[in-house]
C-alpha cells in the first residue's frame, strides 16, 4: 500500500543561501532532500507541474513555500505532486 503525506515545504532557507541566478534550482534540490529525509526514501521524483511551479516566476524568484502531496510506492520511490486547489483550477 502506498503511503501519502501532505506537506508544506518552506523553501526560504534554500533560497537565501545561494546567488539569485541559482535560486529555483537550489529550491528543487532542497525540496528533493527534504522529502527524502521525511519520507525515508532514497529516490525522490518531482512531477513536471511541481517543477513548472518552481520556475514559474523565473529562476531568480521561486516561491518561498509550496504545498505538495508526497506518495511513496512499494519500491520506496517518492513522487512529489501539486495539490489541486480551487485557485489553481480557476487559472
Amino acid at each position: 500500500m502506498a503511503e501519502q503525506r501532505i506537506m508544506t515545504i518552506n523553501l526560504r532557507r534554500a533560497i537565501e543561501a545561494v546567488p539569485r541566478y541559482k535560486r529555483a534550482a537550489a529550491a528543487a534540490k532542497f525540496m528533493s532532500r527534504f522529502v527524502g529525509r521525511h519520507m525515508k526514501a532514497q529516490r525522490v521524483r518531482l512531477d513536471v507541474p511541481v517543477n513548472n511551479e518552481l520556475f514559474r516566476n523565473s529562476i531568480k524568484n521561486p516561491p518561498t513555500k509550496m504545498r505538495v502531496i508526497c506518495s511513496k510506492d512499494e519500491k520506496k520511490v517518492v513522487t512529489v505532486s501539486l495539490i489541486k486547489t480551487e485557485t489553481a483550477e480557476k487559472k
